[in-house]
């Protein structure tokens, strides 16, 4: 099961950022419990009501992933006290068969993503919808063309992609054509 407890706000004014919080993706294994981000501390409540409607609390969760260290997707791992922590430091720890963790740098050099049956959930590799239906780097990088490589390597898989701050960009594989069609709604 995937579900997206919260789809992430990113707010600009020209290049600045007013406001950034990080989607929060709640992925159940037969094996754990899995919160992906964590966002900023201000959507705390909204967390915590997203897992109530599911009849949990942080308590159940096994396991918090960070896709990168940007405070704007951490801010909330201390909510999950009894959770094993995976970041790019120690993601090859994870043992799961439902869950792949990618390396995908560009945005830092340290992004990892999550790939979950048809889903994979990116962080800042893609922050927007935007940058995967025009296919540009994120606004804030690394290294610009690594950037653009893993955008399109991410899109090359055919899953539904979790952006960092945007909800969930569709792609639905047309069987016959061999080719992609793109649906922009979001999850609930």
């Amino acid at each position: 099961m995937l579900k997206l407890l919260y789809e992430g706000k990113l707010v600009r004014a020209d290049s600045r950022i007013l406001e950034a919080s990080s989607s929060v993706t709640l992925i159940k294994t037969e094996r754990y419990c899995i919160v992906v981000d964590t966002s900023s501390r201000d959507k705390r409540d909204v967390i915590i009501k997203g897992l109530e409607k599911l009849n949990m609390s942080p308590r159940d969760i096994d396991i918090v992933i960070n896709t990168h260290r940007h405070w704007d997707h951490i801010e909330n791992n201390d909510l999950f006290k009894s959770a094993e922590v995976i970041n790019y430091k120690n993601y090859r720890s994870l043992k799961d068969k439902e869950i792949e963790i990618l390396e995908t740098p560009g945005h830092t050099w340290d992004s990892i993503s999550v790939v979950y049956g048809d889903y994979i959930v990116v962080g800042d590799a893609a922050p927007l919808k935007d940058n995967i239906i025009k296919e540009v780097a994120p606004g804030i990088n690394v290294d610009r063309e690594l950037a653009l490589n893993t955008l399109r390597r991410i899109k090359s898989l055919g899953k539904h992609i979790i952006t960092g701050h945007d909800g969930i960009y569709f792609q639905e594989t047309l069987l016959n054509t061999g080719r992609t069609k793109k649906s922009h709604s979001s999850l609930s």
